[in-house]
């Protein structure tokens, strides 16, 4: 799993950078408030490990500006705050779970496998927006009442772009979900599928697109 750590205490955040990665998750650290709020902006993460007290936006600060933006990345807030006032507002803005210091790293391992697979379970396979319908387990996308076939590489992508609808997606993002890998990806071959993505979705037809390229950062679904 993509596991963002959000913590300014350098030694903890390397005790759990890792157990993190000992327990087989890949790991991005911001140690600021600010910092870790634009990375869950720029890019999504399967969980978020957010600490309370930041320098820089609070943590319940990065969480409000997070869920404001749509950000639906899983959080959960570490506090050495376990009042209960705090942890109700921390619920109130949008986390999912919390887990207070001092704590045993085995409970917060259990905690990440736990909280992301619930949200991996309560994933929809059908997502809408912007009057798009995409279905993906059946490969198909409806516009306009019209239904439209897709690959399953441009189902990959388009489930990414539309999760994180109304913000930038990087091209190394949209690597991974179709390829896996950059090794294996020649420079232009996204170009040429979301060139035949939006082909298929009317994007060249002359109406607003819905897939619009952020230039060197990658492209943005500009839904609702």
């Amino acid at each position: 799993m993509n596991v963002l750590l959000v913590e300014d205490d350098k030694r903890i955040a390397a005790l759990v950078e890792r157990g993190l990665r000992e327990d087989g998750h890949s790991v991005s650290i911001a140690h600021s408030g600010n910092e870790g709020a634009d990375l869950m902006l720029e890019r999504p993460f399967d969980v978020a490990l957010l600490d309370m007290l930041l320098p820089g936006l609070s943590g319940l600060a990065v969480l409000e500006k997070v869920r404001a933006r749509r950000c639906t990345t899983p959080i959960m807030m570490l506090t050495a705050v376990d009042t209960v006032p705090k942890v109700l507002e921390a619920f109130d803005l949008g986390a999912d779970d919390y887990l207070v210091k001092p704590f045993l790293l085995e409970i917060l391992l259990a905690r990440v496998r736990a909280i992301t697979r619930r949200t991996r379970t309560a994933t929809p396979t059908t997502l809408n927006a912007a009057g798009v319908t995409l279905d993906c387990a059946q490969r198909m996308v409806v516009r306009d009442g019209q239904s439209i076939a897709l690959t399953q590489k441009q189902v990959a992508l388009l489930e990414v772009l539309m999760c994180r609808r109304g913000l930038v997606t990087s091209r190394e993002e949209l690597i991974e979900a179709g390829w896996g890998s950059a090794e294996k990806v020649k420079a232009n071959t996204l170009d040429v599928y979301i060139h035949s993505l939006r082909a298929k979705l009317g994007d060249e037809s002359g109406s607003v697109p819905l897939i619009r390229t952020v230039h060197g950062s990658g492209y943005i679904f500009a839904g609702d």
